[in-house]
């Protein structure tokens, strides 16, 4: 901080004591504080106390701001008056002002000042203004200003040459004190984000090693699945295990939400199917286990569709129940394609939901493709969705490949619709096929 040579017009003992007491303690206040707020306290504190003013304020204006918008006001509270914002009206008014003439404002009673007709009748305790503009190498970058509740008080020169004193000294420690203020916020910032990035990487690395990275034969079928994750930690899973040697348990789910939440709520669901998806019950009763422990452990407004089947390799029976999730699509040999919508409400709604069984026969030749909404709403650059139709034609087109051939060109397909658009949710998307005959 460099301090101004004083004028012979400012040598006055009194006012040379206040002003060299003003800049000792300015430099003890900088040295003491690393951010701005308490510099702009002790300014106007100070500054009221030395021109025995009732408030005081600064306003700082944005660095690249075109209008007179300030960023911070302070003010002194005392006896009789009461602290708040200026009228949005006075302070651009003001701030305005002294931005156009780039000279000081001193005005016994600012409601009656015809410079400020506009003013009149506004509301305020603001009624005597003394403001000088805060000026950095010839560019203002703010204002500060003592004020009186009460009209009447005429500012004399010695009190326009003591703010502007204030004001000379204090402009380019308030913008020192700014830009390191925003630095500092910048690398806080920054280290903020590098360890929300690292937590949701090792989410994202948690949620990943849930989901089988193999696919799964069971007898003469076989079951496929990938997740491509967007760039949060989302909801999808998906699952398939055998059940007793016998079944081949097959589930795709969806967390309402993204985030670390979505990811816990997920793994808890998955810890539940293979929990309560054994054994001898019927698949509705196994859901509906299920349910009553999301719905116990979710927040408020947290549900998740699923969709959970159980498949008898020998026969191709499929029993499966639908807990609101997108309907799966069943690709006979033939082309034709149905939907599996036997089910119930999603999960975590009501702890006393009830599950409908849903029961088809697969054939040789026969597909079922599981997949989450993330596929359907893919959106292209002009912000149109893939679209259930598309997404039905496609599978149309490749739910004759294999199962893991199968996704890679069902995701090709819509990375390219989505062209340079981000993706905005994950991609699920799980296949059970018969292999072919040896």
């Amino acid at each position: 901080m460099s301090a101004k040579p004083l004028t012979a017009d400012e040598q006055d003992p009194q006012r040379l004591m206040a002003v060299l007491r003003f800049l000792a303690e300015l430099g003890e206040v900088v040295a003491s504080n690393t951010e701005l707020q308490p510099i702009l306290d002790w300014l106007v504190l100070r500054t009221t106390s030395m021109l025995g003013a009732d408030e005081g304020s600064i306003r700082l204006l944005e660095p690249d701001a075109d209008s007179p918008r300030g960023r911070t006001l302070v003010r002194k509270q005392s006896h009789g008056t009461v602290s708040g914002s200026w009228p949005p009206a006075l302070a651009l008014s003001v701030t305005g002002y002294l931005l156009h003439r780039a000279d000081h404002l001193a005005t016994p009673d600012i409601l009656d000042d015809e410079r400020f007709a506009g003013l009149r009748g506004t509301e305020t305790r603001v009624r005597a203004v003394l403001a000088v503009p805060l000026r950095v190498e010839n560019h203002v970058t703010g204002v500060i200003a003592v004020t009186q509740a009460r009209p009447g008080r005429q500012w004399t020169a010695s009190d326009i040459q003591l703010l502007s004193i204030v004001a000379g000294h204090s402009a380019g420690v308030i913008e020192q004190a700014r830009l390191r203020a925003e630095a500092m916020e910048k690398q806080r910032l920054a280290e903020e984000a590098k360890r929300i990035e690292r937590e949701l990487s090792l989410a994202r690395e948690i949620q990943m090693n849930l989901v089988p990275s193999r696919p799964l034969a069971c007898g003469r079928w076989e079951a496929f699945g990938q997740v491509v994750p967007a760039h949060q930690v989302g909801g999808d899973a998906f699952d398939y295990f055998v059940i007793e040697q016998q079944r081949l348990g097959l589930a795709i789910a969806d967390v309402s939400g993204k985030g670390v939440p979505a990811a816990l709520l997920m793994s808890n669901v998955q810890a539940s199917l293979r929990a309560f998806c054994d054994g001898g019950q019927p698949i509705p009763e196994k859901v509906r286990h299920v349910n009553q422990s999301v719905a116990r452990t979710a927040a408020p407004g947290k549900f998740i569709t699923l969709f959970y089947a159980e498949l008898d390799p020998v026969s191709g029976r499929l029993t499966y129940t639908n807990a609101g999730h997108n309907y799966p699509l069943l690709r006979r040999r033939d082309g034709a394609v149905e939907e599996l919508i036997e089910g119930g409400l999603p999960l975590g709604l009501f702890e006393g939901s009830v599950y409908a069984e849903g029961e088809t026969v697969m054939l040789p030749g026969d597909a079922l493709l599981l997949y989450s909404d993330g596929v359907s709403e893919a959106m292209d650059a002009r912000g149109e969705e893939l679209g259930e139709p598309s997404l039905r034609e496609m599978w149309t087109r490749h739910g004759t490949l294999p199962p893991g051939d199968c996704i890679r060109a069902m995701l090709a397909e819509v990375e390219a619709f989505r062209g340079r658009e981000p993706q905005s949710d994950d991609i699920t998307l799980v296949v059970l096929a018969a292999r072919p005959p040896a």
